[in-house]
């Protein structure tokens, strides 16, 4: 996500994504929808999302004098909150209940912010190579974390090589998937971020029906005993 809306991505990849027409793309997202059936549930996670987003800002702000804690803060809350929304996406497809706090989950902190130490670590090493080696190992990485979510207690360098092989065939896939946003990308820059604000909660889910979906093909594919490097 933060590679997409980083501007990483170069433009003209962006461009020839969005003249991809591909049926799924449109279910996908479809289906995201269809997961806000709780009444208020949309507006909730929208609501929070901006409350973290402020939060995380003045909190940086604040600590910005001590160096090291300006460096380690921001993966820390990027890990934490990237672990809880998958945990409250989890709970809006059970039509359950869910709240702030449950965007800041207790359990598996220190793996959790590890991956994305060990995924940024991974990446920076990979972009010294050149920058398009790096974009596309983020992608095949992409879904560490969920991975990670769905399997409390997998090691870290695990679930960055079964990210690995369950994006084989489908990082392009997840390019198209997220170019589609751009159009209230541009929109939401015109209203000063109001409609980024009300999309996040379908991209945030339509990710996770996207993790739904290379999850159960890997699942059936013969790839799945087969162990890799994580590199």
């Amino acid at each position: 996500m933060r590679l997409f809306f980083s501007g990483s991505i170069p433009l003209i990849v962006v461009i020839i994504a969005l003249f991809q027409k591909i049926e799924w793309r449109r279910t996908i997202k479809l289906q995201a929808r269809e997961q806000f059936q709780q009444k208020g549930a949309w507006l909730k996670f929208a609501l929070c999302s901006v409350i973290i987003m402020i939060g995380s800002m003045i909190v940086t702000s604040v600590l910005s004098f001590i160096p090291f804690l300006i460096l380690l803060l921001p993966v820390a809350i990027t890990a934490i909150v990237s672990y809880g929304s998958i945990d409250v996406m989890r709970r809006i497809r059970r039509g359950q209940e869910f709240s702030l706090k449950d965007f800041f989950p207790t359990d598996q902190l220190g793996a959790v912010i590890g991956l994305v130490f060990v995924k940024n670590i991974y990446l920076f090493l990979w972009s010294l190579l050149f920058i398009v080696p790096g974009i596309v190992k983020a992608y095949s990485y992409s879904q560490a974390m969920f991975i990670m979510n769905d399997h409390p207690g997998i090691g870290i360098d695990e679930a960055i090589t079964r990210s690995r092989e369950m994006m084989n065939g489908h990082k392009w896939e997840l390019v198209i998937l997220q170019s589609s946003f751009i159009g209230w990308i541009i929109l939401g820059s015109l209203t000063f971020g109001i409609l980024i604000v009300y999309i996040i909660p379908l991209y945030a889910m339509s990710m996770f029906v996207f993790y739904e979906y290379v999850k159960n093909g890997y699942l059936k594919s013969s790839q799945y005993d087969n162990i890799y490097n994580v590199y």
